[in-house]
């Protein structure tokens, strides 16, 4: 009888040391699990924040030379200095003229016949002599027409340096003023461009097409252009210096307002800007910015987010 408890006995000690083994088991798992869970939680919350962070692109805000300019069409001119040519020292009528538009003379040469005869007189005819020679740019007079000392015949002039000459728009009239700086190229060395100064501008705008003319001087003098050639005018038509200037593509709208982003604790931060001039690539801010601010020129980026910078 003593045998049988005794085999009872051990076969009751091995099923509680089972079961205890096994509720051991259950408790270590549950633990292991949850520290497990909350490690993959706060892995997933370290992921989560560093998918927000957004990697940006930036420029260090400071003060430059804004440039705009424009391109046109132009001609290449010969500069002419003119000078009136009077009839004679004598009053009459013209009974010869000898010039025409474009004529080409000499000083000494005959320009003109006048009658100096009053009625009743002899006919005594006097030849008017130019004083000095050059190209007639225009005639003023005609034969049979009375003249006095002070009667201009004709105008002549002297052909000078080539220049540029182009008509533009009254828009550019506030805008332009002597002394500008441009370039152009010619058809025959386009990849060439050539320096020139703005040395005239017309004080009237043609009313037909409401344009006006530039003049600009070439700053050296080039053997390879000739008058008469077309040329592409490449012209500024604004300088601004000591300006706040930013890549338009850094340039947003939020709520009808014109914003950028700059970078601030390492967040993005939506800045409201007033702006001024642009030209193909830049625009001028005129208030907003400040010297040494991050100016984020590349990323997609909200108020406040978090990023990081890109070394470029």
């Amino acid at each position: 009888m003593e045998k049988k408890n005794s085999a009872f006995d051990k076969i009751v000690t091995v099923i509680l040391l089972a079961i205890c083994l096994f509720l051991v088991f259950l408790i270590a798992r549950h633990y292991l699990g949850n520290k497990t869970s909350n490690v993959q939680t706060v892995n997933q919350q370290n992921q989560a924040a560093n998918s927000n962070v957004v990697n940006v692109s930036t420029t260090e805000i400071g003060t430059s030379t804004f440039i705009k300019t424009t391109i046109l069409g132009a001609d290449l001119e010969n500069s002419m200095d003119t000078v009136n040519l009077y009839s004679s020292e004598l009053e009459g009528k013209i009974t010869a003229l000898y010039l025409a538009v474009g004529q080409e003379i000499k000083a000494g040469d005959v320009i003109a016949v006048v009658d100096p005869s009053s009625a009743g007189s002899v006919y005594k005819p006097t030849e008017v002599k130019s004083p000095i020679g050059g190209t007639i740019y225009s005639v003023s007079s005609y034969v049979g027409q009375q003249v006095s000392t002070s009667t201009v015949l004709a105008t002549i002039g002297s052909a000078g340096d080539l220049e540029v000459v182009a008509n533009m728009s009254e828009r550019f009239l506030s805008s332009l003023s002597i002394g500008m700086k441009a370039t152009f190229t010619t058809s025959a060395w386009p990849d060439d461009p050539i320096n020139a100064t703005v040395k005239a501008i017309s004080p009237s705008v043609d009313s037909s097409n409401r344009t006006f003319k530039v003049t600009l001087g070439i700053d050296a003098k080039d053997s390879r252009l000739k008058e008469g050639m077309y040329v592409k005018l490449k012209l500024e038509v604004e300088h601004i210096e000591n300006a706040i200037v930013v890549p338009t593509k850094a340039i947003d709208t939020y709520l009808g307002e014109n914003v950028v982003y700059i970078v601030e604790n390492e967040q993005a931060k939506r800045v409201n800007v007033t702006l001024g001039s642009f030209n193909d690539t830049d625009t001028v801010v005129t208030s907003g910015l400040k010297e040494g601010d991050l100016l984020i020129i590349a990323g997609s980026v909200t108020d406040q987010s978090p990023v990081s910078i890109v070394k470029e």
